[in-house]
């Protein structure tokens, strides 16, 4: 197989012949073979095939099957269909603590982040993966063996055997490196597990601070000179530094801001999305979305939005030149546009109308919210470090904590947010949760403080 890990049209990794697995210790007797597939290639490009048809599935699905791809052929030296148990559980061990062998590793291929800088001639310490992220890499690999091992493909699924992941996976080796004991060990992932479900509980705006950011885009401090890096410090007190946002930017980050907060949409749905997608339904208006976890066979989910949401959309649409309302042949027109340009040269193509990236939109959403941080903060000072560190998927967060606090119902919650599994939905109403507790609580403190 000619295939490289940089190579745009074929995601995985270069397998030599001797590892293409059709002598995997693991393989079914052809007669068993439904996948019709001869090598450990055809058969996860099957399995991708099959398992895998939104796009955004597919390329997650990707990434996890080119990093135990690579793990099996250059750090264990078997093909994929010979893997074994322990296998599994030295690859759960690698998303945790990850090293590269010294020589063979793909030059071209980092399956992790490095974590700080290395000297000259040092090899660069990785960065372990998030237990939301093995958890992740572990359904991926467990769902992709149990697809070859039902068709027919492997003899045995290696996983059956498999253990629930902990998250507290680590060799003996390591422990002796860290010089911590297991239960050493096991103190600090928890600890630092703590520290994690702390943080992603902070990644919502408060319902005050949503307030103020919302009336921030009309207010009369709102100069919109904002600096073309997120990052870039701004003084509120010294105007001028940045030039002005023409109108028509300045209506799409409403647009971007007020939309994908009342959609509660995910940054890749909104540049897909085109005008032909937001219909009227009765008095209402609505947007048809097939996002995560769905296919075009499924048909599309049906977002109904809030006035606010209608009013910026017809705002930005009548900055770039469009009638109020969407309608339905505006099939090639996307939401999320590129800039109308000031003038177009001879010859040149015009990019009118063509649509932005999704991470361009959460460059954009972070100017703005960088920019607004020194002004949030003279109501707030605890509002700028939340506004400096937010993105586009805070919008998400924030509605599905404000349906919480406004006593929603989980279903209606996990249904206007598209959630498959009303576990995911429920983080939002953990405070809730906790109140309820503490009116029980309560209610027993009352009981045994009575004469």
């Amino acid at each position: 197989m000619k295939a490289s890990f940089s190579s745009a049209g074929n995601a995985l990794p270069p397998v030599p012949a001797h590892l293409q697995g059709v002598p995997g210790t693991q393989r079914a007797v052809s007669s068993a073979n439904a996948l019709g597939v001869d090598s450990d290639h055809e058969a996860i490009v099957v399995w991708l095939n099959t398992r895998a048809k939104n796009a955004h599935t597919r390329k997650a699905y990707l990434q996890e099957l080119r990093r135990f791809m690579a793990f099996m052929l250059y750090l264990r030296g078997r093909p994929v269909s010979s893997a074994t148990l322990g296998d599994l559980e030295a690859f759960r061990v690698w998303l945790a603590v990850p090293y590269l062998p010294a020589e063979g590793w793909p030059a071209d291929f980092m399956p992790f982040k490095p974590d700080g800088a290395a000297g000259d001639g040092q090899t660069p310490r990785l960065r372990g993966l998030s237990i939301g992220s093995r958890r992740r890499a572990d359904t991926t690999i467990r769902s992709f063996f149990r697809f070859l091992h039902e068709g027919g493909y492997l003899a045995a699924n290696p996983c059956m055997k498999l253990g629930r992941l902990t998250g507290e996976e680590i060799s003996h080796d390591e422990l002796e490196k860290l010089q911590l004991s297991p239960e050493r060990y096991a103190r600090q992932r928890r600890q630092e597990a703590i520290a994690l479900d702390n943080q992603d509980q902070g990644k919502a705006f408060s319902i005050a601070l949503w307030r103020w950011l919302r009336g921030f885009l009309d207010s009369d401090e709102n100069t919109w000179q904002i600096p073309d890096s997120p990052g870039l410090a701004n003084d509120p007190t010294e105007p001028g530094q940045a030039r002005c946002w023409p109108q028509e930017r300045r209506e799409r980050l409403r647009c971007i801001l007020l939309f994908g907060y009342a959609a509660a949409s995910r940054r890749a749905e909104l540049t897909e999305t085109m005008m032909n997608a937001i219909v009227r339904s009765g008095q209402r208006w609505v947007w048809k979305v097939i996002g995560k976890g769905r296919t075009a066979t499924d048909g599309p989910d049906r977002v109904t939005l809030d006035d606010q949401a209608l009013d910026a959309l017809i705002r930005y649409r009548l900055a770039r030149g469009l009638p109020g309302h969407p309608s339905p042949d505006e099939g090639q027109t996307p939401l999320i546009a590129k800039l109308t340009p000031k003038r177009v040269r001879p010859n040149h193509a015009l990019k009118t109308g063509q649509g932005v990236t999704a991470g361009y939109l959460n460059t954009e959403l972070q100017r703005f919210f960088s920019y607004a941080a020194p002004f949030a903060a003279r109501q707030n000072p605890d509002w700028a470090p939340i506004l400096r560190q937010a993105a586009s998927h805070w919008l998400r967060h924030t509605r599905g904590s404000h349906f919480a606090l406004g006593q929603v119902s989980l279903a209606m919650t996990a249904e206007h947010l598209r959630h498959k599994d009303p576990r995911t939905t429920s983080k939002y109403y953990v405070h809730l949760d906790d109140e309820a507790r503490g009116g029980a609580i309560d209610s027993i403190s009352r009981l045994l403080d009575e004469n």
